[in-house]
């Protein structure tokens, strides 16, 4: 895909990423002998807005994580409790390394869609970014990530 200031700005920074379980989690259900489920992959956004990073609650659902704690968020209709989750990050098909947040925010993501109709599965915070080197490039229309 060719580089464009205006598809950069309508879409945003958006990145291929992994939705798995924590390690301590997978090797726990493996010991006692259960089904591991499978990663979900899927598109997110780098948001520097986001303190925390988000994932897409039915997502967690569907992996068999519980909640671990709550978090108060910031929102357009103000401060809201949400759930939080301990999960794997990945970005597949990079050199990008993955990550085991300890807290990710559950949170509701129905019907934002980028690329062609495709849903976002989370939102890429400043607890991801701290460790990382985001340069935004918007007159050129490209961003990178390197950590």
């Amino acid at each position: 895909m060719q580089p464009s200031p205006q598809a950069l700005a309508q879409t945003g920074p958006v990145i291929q990423v992994r939705i798995e379980l924590p390690a301590a989690l997978s090797e726990s259900l493996r010991l006692a002998g259960q089904l591991i489920p499978n990663p979900v992959d899927g598109i997110a956004l780098i948001d520097t807005g986001a303190t925390i990073t988000s994932i897409h609650a039915p997502i967690l659902v569907t992996l068999g994580i519980n909640p671990v704690g709550v978090a108060t968020v910031g929102t357009a209709g103000g401060p809201q409790q949400q759930s939080t989750y301990p999960v794997r990050l990945s970005f597949p098909g990079t050199p990008l390394p993955g990550f085991e947040l300890p807290q990710a925010i559950g949170c509701d993501l129905t019907g934002q869609v980028v690329l062609g109709q495709r849903p976002l599965v989370g939102l890429i915070g400043r607890d991801v970014l701290s460790q990382a080197v985001l340069v935004y490039n918007g007159s050129a229309g490209m961003f990178s990530l390197s950590f």
